[in-house]
């Protein structure tokens, strides 16, 4: 077990020592104070207030679920496994005590730390922001937020699994994040053309968060996605394990 929170730690330390963590960072500190300061005033010029302050961190969170977290997903993942294999890094890894199974759970943790704390900073900020703009923020708006960017951890860890799973094919990162990056876009734009079987696609559910605000989706739809995404997050990531555990360094 300590050997499982020491590569934990490690893992997650890689991660933040590397620039574009940085740069996602600010971003996600950067984009909500901005947009809000640009809604404030453009709403102010023309006497309309399209959008309230309670509204604001929802709509920066269907920003960031939709586009720059996927995105930070896709880009941890290939490092951790293709561009660390494509380097010979993974092998240094390896030969420390501790088993292939520890190493990629610590991997896989460590991706989830991260899109936590993503999802919190960019609560944060967004709560921040919204003070810029119109409107009264009351106590059940708080608890929605909350909710929302608490519900949004979901399929942001399913996705990571599957892009683990993806990178698995790859020897270097450019190539696992490009292919990353196309499948979700194909996915994306399928929904429009095959909506009939786009409910099937875990990326359909990246706005899973908002069936969580008010009172008009049943228990029983909540549940019945909760258990679509964890079915598709044990599958994919005993099919990752297996994965990693047969390749040859």
């Amino acid at each position: 077990m300590h050997s499982l929170y020491a590569n934990v730690w490690n893992e997650t330390l890689k991660i933040t020592l590397k620039k574009k963590s940085l740069f996602f960072l600010a971003i996600t500190l950067i984009i909500p104070i901005g947009v809000s300061l640009l809604l404030a005033n453009f709403q102010s010029n023309i006497g309309i207030g399209a959008i309230s302050s309670k509204d604001f961190p929802i709509l920066m969170l269907n920003l960031f679920t939709a586009i720059f977290l996927p995105l930070f997903v896709f880009m941890s993942a290939a490092d951790q496994f293709a561009g660390e294999f494509g380097d010979n890094t993974l092998k240094l890894v390896l030969t420390r005590p501790i088993s292939r199974f520890k190493v990629f759970v610590s991997k896989q943790i460590s991706l989830g730390i991260y899109i936590a704390a993503y999802l919190f900073v960019a609560l944060i900020a967004s709560m921040i922001a919204a003070f810029f703009l119109s409107g009264n923020i009351s106590g059940t708006a708080i608890l929605d937020w909350l909710i929302a960017y608490g519900a949004a951890f979901l399929p942001l860890a399913t996705l990571s699994i599957m892009v683990v799973l993806l990178a698995q094919f790859f020897t270097t990162s450019s190539g696992a994040l490009t292919i990353s990056i196309l499948l979700y876009i194909a996915a994306k734009m399928s929904a429009f053309f095959f909506p009939q079987i786009s409910k099937y696609y875990p990326t359909a559910y990246m706005d899973w968060h908002m069936l969580w605000l008010g009172s008009g989706t049943a228990s029983g739809q909540l549940l019945s996605i909760f258990m679509f995404l964890l079915g598709c997050s044990i599958l994919c990531f005993i099919a990752g394990y297996y994965l990693f555990d047969k390749k040859e360094l």
